[in-house]
This record gives structure tokens, sequence and C-alpha cells, in this order.
């Protein structure tokens, strides 16, 4: 197994997904701005996204993955079973966990989310393996998105994204054994901003911490006129900016924009123009 110190550092990398083309996911009626990051020394994936979606064209039947994920609401209200979120909420769906059905409970909902490994280190799919997958399920049933199933041939009901995670692993789906027993639900509203120790101007919601290796989740506020700086990280850490203005490294950075710092690499420094709400997170590195 390499270590994330033992080659290159990889840069930086900070894309907005609102300027990426929405597409129609391949197993969803949900209509997606995405983004994916890789590692190479140790294989971390992260795929990150924006989405709008209206309240009549999207349902998920109960299911659960191989991977983690984070989901937060930024307008709009939404049920997954019996936990529902609103705006300002934040859930943490760990790996092996069942969650679901999903349902929009507002005209339109506008949420972020960012999946990556979990614990496990279980399989997550790329967008294109995804795609080849569908590729191989053609003419073997019906990919009925309205419904997030997959409808084989002799009619069986298959939840769609687990259908095409068994052509990426060539047979049945294996999931981590579940460290929780169902997702975990924050109203971020709830927590006090707190004044950060290292930086002046920049205020912090510490939310939590999850497994030995994370996720561990933050909000920061950086004030107009301030830049928050972080040293250097020998995690993965992935930034979203959910209001404000500001620069990066000589980037512009605006609501949508995800900053994903390698292991290794220099923490980025954010300076606000406008004042800035950005959603922190890291992961470990093996």
């Amino acid at each position: 197994m390499n270590s994330p110190g033992d080659q290159a550092v990889p840069a930086i990398e900070i894309v907005n997904v609102l300027e990426i083309k929405p597409v129609v996911t391949a197993h969803r009626q949900t209509v997606l701005r995405t983004a994916e990051f890789e590692d190479p020394r140790d294989g971390r994936r992260f795929r990150c996204g924006y989405s709008r979606r209206k309240q009549d064209n999207y349902y998920s039947p109960p299911h659960r993955h191989t991977f983690d994920q984070l989901r937060f609401v930024i307008e709009g209200k939404t049920k997954y079973g019996p936990m529902r979120l609103g705006s300002g909420d934040f859930a943490y769906f760990p790996e092996g966990v069942f969650y679901g059905p999903t349902e929009s409970l507002s005209e339109e909902l506008a949420s972020c989310t960012i999946q990556t490994q979990g614990p496990s280190w279980g399989c997550f799919p790329t967008d294109a393996e995804c795609a080849v997958a569908g590729e191989k399920l053609q003419g073997r049933g019906e990919m009925d998105r309205a419904s997030g199933q997959f409808i084989w041939a002799d009619g069986r009901k298959q939840d769609s994204f687990e259908a095409l995670l068994e052509q990426v692993q060539g047979g049945p789906a294996q999931y981590p054994p579940a460290r929780y027993r169902v997702p975990i639900q924050f109203h971020t509203e709830r927590f006090p901003w707190i004044p950060s120790k290292h930086n002046a101007g920049v205020m912090v919601k510490t939310l939590a911490r999850f497994n030995a290796g994370g996720p561990d989740i933050e909000m920061l506020r950086v004030g107009a006129g301030t830049t928050f700086s972080g040293g250097r990280a020998q995690d993965h850490r992935m930034w979203v900016v959910f209001a404000g203005k500001g620069d990066c490294g000589g980037r512009e950075v605006s609501e949508g924009t995800f900053i994903y710092s390698p292991p290794g690499s220099g923490i980025p420094a954010l300076r606000a123009d406008q004042e800035m709400v950005v959603y922190s997170t890291r992961f470990e590195a093996r």
C-alpha cells in the first residue's frame, strides 16, 4: 500500500461546479452538477456536487452504499425515510447504513453532496465506471429513473445504483458492516459560532468527528477583508463555499466552489472580499 508521503504531492484543485453543465444521472431522475477528484497515491476519490430538483421529479427507494456521503440542504426541504432536513441542515450517511425512501418536500430543493470512501475503503465507482455499467445493463431490463429502480427482464426490481455497482464489482454487491444504526442529522443553526484560535476575524462551528479517520466536519465564517490560513494538511481536506466571494491562490471563489487539498499540500489561504461561509471536511489518508 502506497503512502501519500512517498510520491509527489498533487496540486490543490479548485472547481466551481455551478459553472459545470448539469447532467441527468445514469440511475436516478436527478439533475446534478458534479466534479470528481482523486489522489493517485492512496486512491481516495471524491464526487462533489450541487443539485436542484423539483418536487415532482425525484424519488429513490430505501438503499445503502459502499461509501460515505455528506449532504447539506441549502434551500428547501427533503426527507430520507423518517428523517426530515430543512434549509441549513446537514446529514452524514455512513457506509453500509440503509436510508430512504428519499423525496422532496418543497417545490424545489437545492443541496450539496460530498461522496468518498468510508473507513473500510470500499468500492466507490466513478461516474465513468457507472456509465459503462449502465451500458452493460442495456437489453437486460429497464432503468426506471422515476422510481430509482432497475427492473430486470424477469420482473425483479433492484435499487438502480446497486444494479450499477454489481456491474462494476462483477458480482453481488459487497457492503461493509454498518457502524451506525441510522444516518446522523445536524441542525447547524443551533451550533454556536466560536472565534478561531488561529485566525482573527474567522468564526468556527465544530459539528462532529466520526470514526478514527473522519469525516471531521466544521463550518467557517470568514469576515470581509479577512484571510483564513490553516498551514499544511496531512489528510484529505475538502472545502465548499456556500456564500460570499473571495480569493484562493489567485482564483476567485464564490458559491458552489469546491477546494480540494491533498495530504502534504499547503492548506489554501482564503481571503474574503465579502463575508464567506465555508463548509470544511477532513478524511484520513492511507
